[in-house]
């Protein structure tokens, strides 16, 4: 499940996959409102990204965005269960929208 990320010092956790093309990437806080997502990359650190993987947002997963507005928090689809995401948090996930 974990076998392709690369962590490491440059303080973020990616896909292996996404690590060359991230150009359509964007932060979730950006992204519009009831569209669906693929995690890209997680812009903290290891504790930032075992915090996120703990609840289930690791690169390469889908989510759906079911409401964002500017600095409040962001609520998601994740695996079935809905979260909410602090505006401080959203900023340092970086989605690519699905088609």
């Amino acid at each position: 499940m974990f076998g392709g990320w690369k962590c490491g010092k440059r303080r973020r956790c990616c896909a292996v996959e996404s690590e060359s093309g991230e150009g359509g990437a964007l932060p979730l806080a950006e992204a519009p409102a009831g569209t669906r997502l693929r995690v890209a990359c997680l812009g903290g650190g290891r504790q930032f990204c075992a915090r996120m993987a703990s609840m289930g947002i690791y690169p390469g997963v889908e989510m759906e965005l079911l409401c964002s507005s500017g600095g409040a928090p962001c609520l998601v689809r994740v695996h079935g269960g809905t979260l909410s995401l602090g505006a401080g948090l959203s900023r340092d996930i970086l989605v690519i929208p699905e088609i």
